[in-house]
């Protein structure tokens, strides 16, 4: 039904992906209530501005060449799992890790992973702050990814814990994205981390534009990052 839509976004995908994105659909829909997902319903506007926004990565890992088997990617604040089911759906090599501070959110989270039987993908409950000190998940992934979680300075704090020197992390962002960098120098300086370039991205039927803010970390940070819970947003660096 909407194979125009993904042709378009040049995201083309199989029909069994297709029947997954369907179920993804109508399983965030009929669980909207309860679980508090989303705003966005409308079914055209869900694959777009959901699904198809959450694979918009493929722009990236296409115009570095990135090898994606065998390696590792977590999004922090998935929420209702973007972008990282849609990833999964069209990366099944790599290994996903979901994090949400929401322990409702995992709940349907791990509902919809048993029904649309996804493999080596796990979702957890928590604050970034401490799974980020956690030697589990310290400098483990070889990608981080995060969707409409915080003004960048906060959100390198959150996410470069979790990131492998020489590893990348993707921002999601959109509209003040270049005033956002321009305030997180500092940020990017004790994160150890050097920004690459911003890919801007229109989505498909005017539904506007996806900046794709790329950053690599150079070096191990200090012990001290991520700070305490709270602190990165109290005080951002």
């Amino acid at each position: 039904m909407h194979d125009a839509l993904y042709k378009a976004a040049k995201l083309p995908v199989s029909s069994s992906e297709q029947l997954l994105f369907d179920h993804y659909y109508n399983r965030l829909v009929s669980e909207n209530e309860k679980y508090n997902l989303t705003a966005i319903t409308d079914e055209k506007d869900v694959h777009i501005k959901h699904f198809i926004d959450s694979m918009l990565i493929k722009v990236f890992f296409d115009t570095y060449k990135i090898e994606t088997k065998q390696k590792r990617l977590i999004d922090i604040g998935t929420g209702a799992g973007f972008p990282a089911i849609p990833i999964k759906i069209l990366y099944p090599e790599i290994e996903v890790t979901g994090l949400d501070s929401l322990k409702k959110r995992i709940a349907f989270l791990e509902m919809l992973k048993e029904d649309l039987t996804l493999k080596d993908i796990q979702f957890i409950h928590g604050r970034a702050e401490d799974y980020g000190r956690d030697t589990l998940y310290r400098e483990t992934y070889d990608f981080a990814v995060s969707r409409a979680v915080a003004e960048l300075r906060m959100l390198l704090e959150y996410v470069m814990p979790f990131v492998k020197v020489g590893g990348y992390f993707v921002a999601y962002k959109s509209l003040k994205y270049a005033e956002e960098l321009e305030n997180a120098e500092n940020a990017l300086k004790q994160m150890k981390t050097r920004y690459i370039e911003t890919i801007r991205i229109v989505l498909p039927e005017n539904s506007g534009e996806r900046e794709l803010m790329i950053f690599q970390k150079m070096e191990n940070i200090q012990k001290k990052y991520p700070r305490k819970a709270g602190m990165p947003k109290k005080n951002p660096l």
